[in-house]
């Protein structure tokens, strides 16, 4: 699988994990954490981005991708210095989320995340 094949994959996963589980309604600022942390361990760069208009989202941009990037379009905030998974998953913990989105989901949604990316590591060895 190559990145392209990977960020599409991720892109589409996080479109069935909103259908099923509504992470897109107060659980994006997790899957970005998740996310960030599987590129971290690629050694894969990235950047977290927080739009901003009716409430918030988060999303993650590998050089011109963006993956769950929603339908978020407007008022987009890069973080430019390199924020960490850790800090990521400190927002998402220390801050308050729509709730909608149950936390309860969590450990589902990051199997799911991190299985796909395993496929990816296994297709590079």
């Amino acid at each position: 699988m190559t990145r392209k094949n990977l960020f599409k994959n991720l892109n589409q996963l996080c479109k069935d994990l909103d259908y099923k589980y509504d992470i897109n309604s107060g659980g994006c600022c997790f899957v970005a954490a998740v996310i960030a942390k599987q590129l971290e361990n690629c050694n894969i760069p990235f950047k977290l981005i927080h739009y901003e208009l009716y409430g918030c989202h988060y999303a993650i941009r590998v050089n011109d991708r963006i993956i769950n990037r929603c339908d978020c379009k407007h008022c987009e905030i890069i973080f430019d210095d390199y924020i960490s998974c850790d800090k990521i998953y400190d927002i998402y913990y220390n801050e308050s989320w729509n709730s909608i989105y149950n936390r309860r989901w969590n450990l589902i949604v990051e199997t799911k995340i991190k299985a796909l990316f395993r496929k990816y590591e296994n297709s590079r060895a």
